[in-house]
């Protein structure tokens, strides 16, 4: 059994996905602006009761997103992966958007009077998002329209503001199809990997003045 955690954006969710039947057999929702940490025991109880506590694969969205999110799903994929032996892949929860397209564009405010914008093609994201301003971002969008390229965006301010751009969050029900997909060898891969946040920008440090 794999479980699938996404927690980027104010609605998260979990998912459990069945190999041997090819399909989602349990996932639920929850929604909180700053306390994920709070919120995600109970469903998470409720999926490790329905697998039996026996995970072959964790999977969990690394964003961009919700830093604080972002770092609840990665501490609960450590402490279940120390429990149970079960293997973690992070994923960037970009490949978790949409209705099911292989090849979609992501848009979103990444702070400082700039935004980005991701390619996902085949299901997997191309590169790294780009960093651009608002003459930038517009131009990028009618480029995207005029080749028909869906677009989404987690940020319903943004999907407000734009014609054509779809409002739509991360969910762990598509992340799981997601690594379902992956061969042994990029499990291995992904597993062997730093398990962080997909910063938009590197982390910013200051060092004490003495």
């Amino acid at each position: 059994m794999l479980l699938a955690i996404e927690s980027s954006t104010p609605r998260a969710s979990l998912a459990l996905y069945d190999p041997a039947a090819d399909a989602i057999v349990w996932s639920r929702e929850f929604t909180s602006e700053r306390a994920h940490n709070a919120l995600i025991f109970a469903p998470l109880a409720e999926a490790l009761d329905h697998c039996g506590r026996r995970l072959d694969l964790i999977v969990v969205g690394r964003g961009p997103g919700s830093y604080g999110g972002v770092r609840v799903g990665i501490a609960v994929a450590h402490g279940l992966s120390l429990a149970l032996g079960a293997p973690i892949v992070g994923l960037s929860s970009l490949e978790a958007m949409g209705s099911g397209e292989s090849d979609y564009a992501v848009i979103g405010d990444a702070r400082r009077q700039s935004w980005f914008l991701a390619r996902v093609e085949n299901g997997r994201l191309s590169g790294e998002p780009q960093l651009t301003d608002q003459p930038g971002l517009i131009a990028d969008l009618t480029l995207l329209h005029r080749r028909g390229n869906p677009v989404y965006t987690a940020d319903p301010a943004l999907a407000a503001a734009h014609a054509g751009v779809i409002h739509s969050v991360p969910d762990a029900a598509r992340l799981a199809r997601r690594a379902a997909v992956l061969d042994p060898a990029g499990i291995a891969r992904l597993a062997t990997e730093p398990l962080e946040p997909h910063y938009l920008r590197a982390p910013y440090i200051t060092t004490p003045k003495g």
